[in-house]
């Protein structure tokens, strides 16, 4: 009962955490691209201060989430094959990638609070702006890393079925080459826009359901149904 409860409720974590970060970047708006004139971020910044603050918060509260999940899936691989290092890579890439995210976001918040709070700061703030793109986008390498990981455990262990670590593979493959569009400066490629940031978005948000709803699935409690008892001549 134990186990399948701490596996459930990791799944319904990692549920919770694709809801709370698909409404945390609703909230958020329209934001600007890489490339976007320094007014447009401003502009941006300064029209939705609060919307961003709320949308920080909501995507924190996924990130604690997404450790969750993370942590639910290492014990579940853990479980099924102790020998082997992918289920301990597994939980270093979720806190490594929850770590850089919930840096990121936090600093996000800091960097709108400060901009709009002192306005003439706010003719700089496209530098701030482009430097939180660039990071979100070399984060994708360790997202990366961790799906590949958990394929790897997928395929040792059984405990998802083969085609989850396909899945896996692709997303993390797709993640990586995401992280070589740092060099492009137009286009559809661009650090940040919906191409790199989207796609990769995704897919990814898609395997974490897809996941979470397995691991919910597959290890949700059974209660085992009891025949009912049949009294005997001697019991009557």
């Amino acid at each position: 009962m134990g186990e399948g409860h701490e596996m459930r409720w990791g799944g319904l974590a990692g549920i919770g955490a694709v809801i709370f970060a698909v409404v945390g970047r609703i909230v958020m708006g329209g934001m600007p691209r890489l490339t976007s004139p320094s007014g447009v971020v401003a502009m941006y910044l300064a029209d939705h201060r609060a919307h961003i603050m709320w949308g920080t918060v909501l995507y924190a509260i996924a990130i604690c989430l997404f450790l969750w999940f993370g942590a639910a899936l290492s014990t579940a691989f853990r479980r099924a094959d102790d020998t082997s290092d992918a289920p301990t890579v597994v939980l270093a890439g979720f806190i490594l990638v929850s770590a850089i995210a919930f840096m990121a976001v936090a600093v996000f918040a800091g960097m709108t609070y400060t901009l709009t709070e002192y306005r003439a700061l706010l003719l700089f703030s496209s530098a701030p702006y482009a430097t939180m793109t660039i990071v979100g986008t070399v984060a994708g390498i360790a997202t990366a890393l961790t799906l590949a990981a958990t394929a790897v455990a997928i395929a040792r262990t059984h405990v998802f079925p083969m085609w989850m670590a396909w899945f896996a593979g692709i997303v993390a493959l797709i993640r990586l080459l995401a992280a070589f569009t740092l060099g492009i400066t137009g286009g559809v490629l661009v650090p940040g826009g919906w191409l790199e940031t989207y796609v990769p978005g995704v897919l990814s948000a898609l395997w974490v359901l897809t996941a979470s709803g397995l691991l919910v699935r597959e290890h949700l409690p059974t209660v085992q149904m009891r025949a009912p008892h049949v009294m005997g001549p001697g019991h009557a």
